[in-house]
């Protein structure tokens, strides 16, 4: 027999060490035993769509590269910089704002006048980024995921004495970068550099980059799941069906989607809300709920 049917998890209720509403510690009542051929459905799912476009410490960061054409490899600039952009709601004109103000403020020590210019096309929801008129030789790059895996090390060609392509900026995460590039839509190919007469073109502005939320616990269930980065310890994918401030419901469609939980014993649950990147989600203090069903395992096969 369960000694429990189900668990009503909502973080009103959450300990007081846990650190957010998407990274928090549940408390039962008692501690629960659980038999042999027990499996479990997280079902009744309720998130806010509560964080912004772009989050600090999420996707609020562009790697930005500039240098100007210039023959000898000894004279050719290499300034790289992480260009911070504010946390907040955008449509396609704000961010297309935002980001070049913020280029142009991080630049402004070394370039005085604004390096950075933009339009936008609402029809196909796309950005083109120039460089400022005033600057010919000037040439910027927008660095891909391509870009950041490795730092653009393969372009470094000093040693052979050619120029050093690389990206010379503060240090960062080369497996999270935390950048911007799923909202611009930048394909996975290497950047190139655009001017003041060949523009960058970015893909279609996503301005709904977190697709699905996958719920982690490390200690309920047996670790059977797969993620999309190799992870053992996701116990739901819930799908973003909501936009900005409406509620995210999921609910359990099929019988076969459980997981197992057998002989397990509980006394403090632990989640994490996390995209597909692995970063937590601000939810900046929205609540969620969501149950846990626990049934016992029938084969159908020997009945």
């Amino acid at each position: 027999m369960l000694p429990c049917k189900k668990i009503y998890v909502d973080t009103h209720f959450k300990t007081t060490d846990s650190l957010s509403n998407s990274q928090f510690k549940f408390e039962l009542s008692e501690t629960l035993t659980l038999p042999h051929n027990t499996i479990f459905y997280v079902d009744n799912v309720a998130i806010p769509h509560s964080w912004y476009t772009i989050e600090q410490n999420l996707n609020d960061r562009l790697y930005v590269q500039i240098s100007a054409v210039e023959p000898d490899p000894l004279l050719k600039p290499n300034h790289c910089k992480i260009v911070q952009l504010s946390p907040g709601h955008y449509n396609l004109a704000q961010l297309a704002t935002e980001i070049v103000d913020r280029v142009n403020s991080e630049y402004g020590v070394i370039y005085p006048q604004p390096v950075l210019t933009a339009t936008t096309d609402s029809t196909t929801n796309t950005m083109k980024f120039f460089v400022a008129s005033q600057y010919g030789t000037m040439e910027i790059k927008f660095l891909t995921n391509a870009d950041l895996a490795n730092g653009m090390s393969d372009l470094d060609n000093s040693g052979s004495g050619g120029w050093n392509g690389s990206w010379t900026g503060t240090s960062y995460n080369t497996k999270n970068p935390l950048d911007v590039n799923d909202i611009l839509n930048f394909q996975n190919e290497r950047g190139s550099f655009f001017t003041n007469v060949v523009s960058l073109q970015t893909g279609y502005i996503d301005l709904q980059p977190i697709k699905n939320i996958y719920l982690y616990s490390p200690n309920l269930g047996t670790f059977t799941t797969i993620g999309p980065n190799k992870e053992r310890s996701i116990i739901k994918k819930i799908p973003v069906n909501a936009s900005n401030n409406q509620m995210i419901f999921d609910n359990v469609t099929s019988s076969s989607d459980y997981l197992d939980c057998s002989r397990q014993t509980l006394k403090t649950l632990e989640f994490q809300l996390k995209d597909v990147h692995g970063n937590i989600i601000p939810l900046h203090s929205s609540h969620v709920s969501f149950s846990i069903v626990f049934e016992k395992y029938k084969d159908p096969v020997s009945e």
